[in-house]
């Protein structure tokens, strides 16, 4: 491996986003009847709805993004869904761009600009290989770009 030009990591840290997540995780807490429910009467049916928010819970405490940049390739990991690679010498196009508002934050398949990876923001580094093109977020937009240009010279 070459040596490491440009690294990100980002996280879900959005206050708003933990809000609805901790919501999420809190309503069937505040739901289950503790009287009753803690004398033995678990049933799958108030089992399995107290179990999805605490996945949910764990799901975003444990995503993270991070990029890798190097002289010979381009590393995405997108904990725990992505692990993608590009080699600069598969590439035909690179460059940080402004691509808006695309649906949402995450892993967005089919958009005009290919797969989308990213966090939150608006900004990223716009790929294109021989056969799909891809957008890889950022929330260092500027020192992204002066790696990229350092790299394309």
């Amino acid at each position: 491996m070459g040596k490491i030009l440009y690294k990100e990591t980002q996280k879900f840290n959005q206050w708003w986003l933990w809000l609805i997540v901790i919501s999420l995780f809190l309503i069937p807490i505040l739901q289950f009847n503790w009287s009753e429910d803690l004398l033995g009467q678990f049933t799958t049916d108030k089992i399995i709805p107290s179990i999805l928010p605490v996945v949910i819970l764990v799901l975003f405490l444990t995503l993270k993004m991070t990029t890798v940049i190097t002289e010979d390739k381009i590393t995405v990991r997108y904990i725990p869904f992505v692990r993608k690679e590009f080699n600069w010498s598969e590439l035909s196009f690179a460059q940080v761009i402004d691509y808006g508002f695309i649906g949402g934050w995450g892993i967005r398949f089919w958009t005009s600009y290919g797969t989308v990876y990213n966090v939150r923001g608006s900004k990223g580094l716009h790929i294109k290989t021989a056969s799909n093109q891809y957008v890889i977020g950022t929330q260092k937009e500027k020192e992204l770009r002066s790696t990229i240009e350092h790299l394309l010279k």
